[in-house]
Parts: structure tokens; C-alpha cells; sequence
């Protein structure tokens, strides 16, 4: 069975996985997932964290590297992240992945190009991801053709 390569497929996949969860459900109860798109970065990231976990059986988390916002004093605090960490991080078949999102004009930072060094240097796999398709491809590269068939 091929594994989805775009957002409509990934979206009709989410559909057959939430109906076999459901299957002792009536069809007409069964609540309909939550569409999933790549039209912006949190779109991007909830879609790609999606495939990665349910479909293609990694295991990974987002990275919030956001500062907080301190209300008293009116200001954001720096986050406690290392600077350049990528959104996503995960494993898939025993090797560490980081997956950077970025979308429309964002760029990568002087960080952000480091720490790809640093993985890369240490084996592991980094994806810069600005579309869902682009990010199937990049993960095929590096892992085989085996992350697009059951």
C-alpha cells in the first residue's frame, strides 16, 4: 500500500485511520479528523508531525522555542531552548531527525545552518520542510523509498 505524498492524500489517510479507530462506531457518528493543510508554517508543522508519527511510524515532538511572554514586566523572556534547535525532532528506524519549517519567505539562521552541520556531522537526518510534498521527498531521500509503502 503506498503511504500519501500530498496533502489530499495525507488528508483521505487520516480519514481511513480515524475509521478504523472508530470501527464499532456507525459510520454517521464517527467525528471527521481535523483537516490538515500546509498553508501556513502551523498548518505545515501540525501536517508534517501528523505523517511522521501516524504514517510513517516515527516518533517526534514539536520544540516550542518561543520566548514567554512575561506580563509584569511587559516583555518576552528568552525561551530555554538552544538556539537553532530545529520545530521538529524525532526517530524514525533508530536514527534522529530534525525537521526545520519554514514557510513563504523565512530563512534559516546562522543557528539553524549549525545545528544542520552538527546533526548531519553526527549521523542523523535534517529536512528543511516548506511544503508537505517537498518534505515526503526529502524524507524518501534519506531514508528510501520504504517511508512511502506499508
Amino acid at each position: 500500500m503506498n503511504l500519501p505524498t500530498t496533502i489530499k492524500q495525507l488528508n483521505e489517510f487520516a480519514i481511513q485511520l480515524n475509521a478504523k479507530k472508530y470501527e464499532h462506531v456507525p459510520p454517521h457518528a464517527v467525528p471527521r479528523p481535523k483537516a490538515l493543510s500546509d498553508k501556513d508554517a502551523n498548518s505545515l508543522t501540525a501536517s508534517v508531525l501528523f505523517d511522521f508519527i501516524h504514517i510513517r511510524g516515527g516518533y517526534a515532538f514539536r520544540v516550542n522555542n518561543m520566548g514567554v511572554y512575561d506580563a509584569k514586566r511587559g516583555v518576552y523572556r528568552k525561551g530555554g531552548t538552544i538556539k537553532g534547535i530545529p520545530d521538529i525532532i524525532g526517530l524514525i528506524d533508530g536514527r534522529f531527525i530534525g525537521i526545520e519549517i519554514k514557510f513563504g519567505s523565512d530563512r534559516m539562521s546562522a543557528d539553524q545552518m549549525e545545528m544542520k552541520r552538527e546533526i548531519e556531522s553526527n549521523g542523523g537526518v535534517y529536512i528543511v520542510a516548506k511544503r508537505y510534498e517537498q518534505y515526503v521527498f526529502d524524507l524518501a531521500n534519506a531514508f528510501g523509498v520504504g517511508v512511502l509503502e506499508l
